[in-house]
């Protein structure tokens, strides 16, 4: 690989964001999990997720009808973000997971991966940019995507490792040891599905390149490790390290010396370094690296140096774009291996320090650099300036890594799982704090204030899961900790809470407050949800009383809207309404239940007939769970039919439970008992 073709003009480029979307032949999202150093929660949710989920909603422009499409949708489809501690966001839809990472020994969790499972096909993402505004909207960055079809793939191996991968990275999670209900729970078997997927896959064509990820976690092997082990053949004689971040003078030759391992020891051998720089106006040349890269290790070995232009000119006009991409190549002859993804050229980040960080690269073994899969790869790296003299270079010793920069305490690991419970007994928050809590803390919420503090947690026997009742109708995203660390200083943190069962978080109030009639609207109409109810809230916002007037037409006095006839003829229009909705593929258990209990389902259309409607609503009820036994389910994924059978079984109980206490003349009595006898059988 030269620099010539490195800084190709014909490089290709593509918007980050086009990878969160799908096409028709995927099929239905069935659901995604994304890992994250530095997270923007808005900017995951109304740019990955809605480009994931397909959502067409604008928030600034129609946020009613976001917010209904977004519920619609995000309660058919599995979401969790992985993020370490220090960064975890505070406020977002409690209608997907997030999940705090921390690593005990230290270290952050530094990788990005994004696994996206649809219908029939899956898309994994690895690459250097976090889940932020600056990386998908500005930042140089790099991300590979893996896609995994019917028509083919890069190998199911690949498919299954990052399973793996991800199983690792939320053992640091809490929650982690809860197999029944939470978020853990969800993304256990979210996992296990995709694994059992890649099972089936057919085997990968490897004509011009093999893909393999390089992983780094607390006690696996170290990049370094894993590139020596991946080379096949001599030993490369060219490498070339695309980094933004770099460890301080000592320590970074360190680094480079144990990385230049990699290279032969017979002969000369080069080690090329492209980091961030800039020339000045009067041509002083400075890069973001540290000096002590200029003396290599080995006499026989050289090293070479080029920036990348953080402002470089686009469409002829100066645009900022700071380098976060990194990369590493290495060369012999016509082979070459190419890694991409995480990993700053740092000790923490290719595991050379015992409190490295989790990292996650893709690499490519190149059997021949010159094919036209060679020359895309070498086309990726973005366009830089050599330094053929570098004695008047500045070197400024290279950017802090943001991964060692961060003066924000993250929550102390004793804070566990912050768990919100909604059932029949009403609203809960569960809360695990072990025993080696801080001496001094104190758990507070938005909503409702002073929850818990140390006195009262001590006083009441330390116990390992503290539960408190929940009245606010506002249900929180996060708690706020304050507590005192060793020294005595006062910190505080966000306590992230993840639900227990997402089909019972309430819905929006758009949705909560349907009347009969809308509701019959909403099922009868082939629009979707989010545009049939916007327009129903609309007018009644316009729909105002008039004054009394007077009929004097004695056919119109009479009101045959509320006739037995005419009502089941409007009712059964919405119950086939309701069917082909029940039909469509549900992918989970939480979904299946949305659908069963959520706002337009067959629960809430027989409570607003008991409550609007008590004269009929025995025998329609009835009909509701007539058309509720007719449905033709569709599971997809570990979704069971005999899991479906359960959950069907106790919404027709509850359906019986409402029919018997309408009222109703002895004959209907005796049709509807009946009707639910042989129903219930």
């Amino acid at each position: 690989m030269n620099a010539r073709r490195l800084s190709a003009s014909e490089q290709t480029r593509a918007r980050l964001l086009d990878w969160w979307g799908g096409e028709e032949a995927f099929g239905r999202p069935i659901g995604c999990v994304t890992t994250s150093f530095t997270f923007d929660a808005e900017l995951f949710e109304e740019q990955c997720l809605a480009r994931f989920l397909s959502i067409q909603s604008n928030p600034n422009e129609t946020a009613k009808a976001y917010l209904i499409e977004r519920e619609e949708k995000l309660s058919q489809s599995f979401a969790c973000v992985l993020v370490d501690s220090a960064h975890a966001a505070p406020d977002r839809s409690l209608r997907w997971h997030m999940l705090p990472v921390t690593l005990p020994g230290g270290g952050v969790l530094h990788a990005k991966v994004t696994l996206l499972v649809w219908e029939h096909f899956i898309r994994i993402l690895v690459g250097s940019a976090n889940l932020t505004e600056p990386a998908y909207r500005r930042n140089q960055e790099i991300m590979a995507p893996l896609e995994f079809g019917p028509d083919g793939n890069p190998g199911p191996e690949l498919l299954t490792e990052c399973v793996a991968f991800l199983n690792r990275v939320r053992s640091f999670a809490p929650g982690f040891d809860r197999s029944d209900v939470g978020p853990q729970a969800a993304l256990a078997g979210f996992l296990t599905e995709v694994q059992r997927r890649a099972r089936a896959l057919p085997p990968a064509d490897r004509d011009e390149a093999e893909c393999v990820l390089i992983g780094l976690v607390p006690g696996g092997d170290t990049v370094v490790e894993q590139l020596n082990a991946r080379w096949i053949g001599p030993r490369p004689d060219r490498a070339w390290v695309l980094s933004p971040f770099f460890d301080e003078d000592l320590r970074a030759g360190a680094t480079a010396a144990e990385f230049a391992t990699l290279l032969t020891t017979r002969g000369e051998r080069w080690l090329h370094f492209a980091a961030p720089g800039r020339t000045l106006p009067d041509g002083t040349v400075q890069i973001d690296a540290p000096a002590a890269l200029t003396a290599p290790s080995h006499s026989s070995l050289h090293h070479a140096f080029s920036y990348v232009e953080q402002r470089p000119e686009i469409d002829g006009k100066e645009q900022d774009r700071p380098l976060h991409a990194k990369s590493v190549w290495l060369e012999r002859d016509e082979r070459a291996l190419y890694m991409l993804g995480s990993s700053n050229f740092t000790a923490a980040g290719l595991g050379l320090h015992p409190r490295h960080n989790i990292e996650l690269n893709l690499a490519y073994i190149i059997r021949d650099r010159g094919s036209r899969f060679g020359k895309l790869c070498a086309q990726s790296w973005p366009e830089q300036n050599e330094l053929d003299d570098i004695d008047d270079i500045q070197f400024l010793g290279g950017l802090p890594d943001s991964a060692d920069s961060s003066d924000t305490p993250p929550l102390p690991v004793a804070f566990g799982l912050a768990l919100f419970c909604l059932d029949d007994h009403g609203g809960r928050l569960e809360l695990e704090i072990s025993a080696d809590a801080p001496p001094i803390f104190a758990v507070e919420s938005k909503e409702q204030g002073g929850l818990l503090d140390s006195q009262s947690w001590i006083s009441s026997g330390s116990p390992s899961t503290v539960t408190i009742s929940w009245d606010s109708k506002r249900l929180p995203a996060s708690l706020d900790v304050r507590w005192q660390d060793a020294e005595g200083r006062d910190c505080s943190a966000p306590w992230v809470v993840n639900v227990a069962d997402m089909s019972a978080l309430p819905p929006p109030d758009e949705l909560g407050s349907l009347s009969l009639a809308e509701l019959i609207e909403i099922l009868t109409s082939a629009r979707p949800l989010h545009e049939v109810v916007p327009r129903l809230l609309q007018r009644r916002d316009t729909q105002k009383p008039s004054g009394a007037t007077i009929e004097i037409d004695p056919h119109k006095k009479v009101d045959t809207s509320q006739f037995l006839l005419r009502r089941m003829r409007r009712v059964a229009q919405a119950l086939e309404g309701m069917r082909e909705r029940l039909q469509q593929p549900v992918s989970s258990l939480e979904a299946l239940r949305w659908r069963l209990r959520g706002p337009i389902g067959p629960v809430a259309l027989a409570k607003r007939l008991s409550d609007e409607d008590p004269e009929g609503a025995a025998f329609m009820i009835a009909e509701v769970a007539a058309t509720l036994r007719s449905v033709a389910w569709r599971p997809l994924g570990a979704l069971r039919p005999a899991a479906i059978r359960s959950e069907v079984a106790t919404i027709m109980q509850s359906l019986h439970e409402l029919a018997c206490q309408a009222p109703a003349a002895p004959g209907l009595r005796n049709y509807v008992t009946s009707s639910f006898e042989e129903l219930l059988s």
